[in-house]
């Protein structure tokens, strides 16, 4: 059994909350080795991913641009129909607003209002403040979570609501009834904070030594991390107690912070491993159980890039061609405007199912 966990080794039989206790301490535990591999490998992939796939995936989006573009000088060309140059209309407009609001490309602006029955900007403003109300009411009346300030047009906003959820979900209002255990995570930061105060060492070492571990205290404290001051608990502060204890009528307040810890923990390994749209799903694409795995999923996706770009590339050069292009548009079936959502504005509405 890890010596740094504090676990209580009784002498005699555990009693139920003990035995809860010691549960919780070993998943929270193992929740955090895996988050951190995770975390890892995330931030490896995304490294080579910045390296490998995204100039492929900016190259694609230029051949998307270059399809907008072409459309919108054959549509004032007299060789084609009126039909022809409504489907040319429908196409322009869709992907036009996909690539403006989905990839960034302001500069489409001007073509897609060119046929648009409302600017843009129009269309985003209003959709933005739909989408914001909306998922305002959402989170208010599911998670009790105030969300004033969301700006879904600001990532950082989204981010910042998403790490209030999970602490929200494992709120259990039948538990209410136990003591505040935040009040008990306030003895135990000031308790380690008389102990790892830096002042009160003169040595260089010992002092320095002490500084960082009221960094680390500090951080657990503002964090809520419950099960991280009672290690530091047990670890610094119990060095003379045989045995890891904690007084029953506590115990039944600290399960309920652990419990909460670990529902908490196992949202943000979810989220982690399959994240809302518009986020990247880098570890079901790009990581795997072992660097092999790992490996062989970044080639395939490297691999079918290379080949989307090679397909962008010669489809472009086939529509340069007027006779290539209307016989592309005869077989196209597309309506004069195409229905919007707000998903299409922010997909990261989808994650909430809308």
């Amino acid at each position: 059994m890890n010596e740094q966990l504090p676990i209580i080794d009784a002498q005699s039989s555990l009693t139920n909350d003990q035995t809860a206790f010691n549960d919780f301490i070993l998943r929270i535990n193992a929740l955090k080795v895996e988050i951190e591999q995770v975390e890892t490998q995330i931030k490896q992939a995304r490294t080579r991913i910045d390296e490998e796939i995204t100039p492929l995936q900016e190259q694609v989006v230029d051949y998307r641009q270059a399809y907008v573009e072409l459309l919108d000088k054959a549509s004032d060309m007299f060789y084609f129909s009126m039909f022809e140059k409504r489907q040319m209309k429908a196409m322009i407009l869709e992907e036009a607003f996909t690539l403006i609001s989905q990839a960034g490309r302001k500069n489409l602006k001007t073509i897609h209002d060119k046929y648009a029955e409302m600017p843009y900007d129009a269309l985003e403003q209003e959709a933005n403040e739909q989408a914001n109300l909306f998922v305002q009411g959402f989170v208010k009346e599911n998670f009790g979570v105030d969300a004033e300030n969301l700006d879904l047009e600001d990532w950082s906003s989204f981010q910042e609501l998403s790490e209030k959820l999970p602490k929200a979900a494992s709120i259990d209002p039948e538990t209410l009834t136990i003591p505040d255990f935040k009040k008990q995570s306030r003895v135990l930061y000031a308790q380690l904070a008389k102990h790892f105060h830096p002042d009160t060492e003169t040595d260089p070492q010992k002092k320095q030594e002490k500084t960082e571990l009221m960094q680390v205290l500090t951080e657990a404290y503002q964090s809520e991390d419950f099960f991280e001051l009672l290690r530091l608990d047990a670890l610094y502060t119990s060095e003379d107690t045989p045995h890891f204890s904690i007084d029953p009528a506590q115990l039944k307040t600290y399960n309920e912070a652990l419990r909460r810890q670990v529902m908490e923990l196992e949202i943000k390994l979810k989220v982690l491993k399959n994240p809302p749209e518009p986020m990247l799903n880098v570890y079901a694409d790009y990581c795997g159980e072992t660097p092999t795995i790992a490996e062989e999923k970044f080639n395939n996706k490297r691999l079918a890039w290379e080949k989307d770009l090679e397909a962008h590339r010669t489809f472009i050069n086939q529509l340069h061609d007027r006779y290539n292009l209307r016989t592309y548009l005869r077989k196209q079936r597309y309506n004069d405007e195409p229905s919007l959502s707000l998903s299409d504005f922010f997909p990261v509405l989808k994650f909430w199912g809308f």
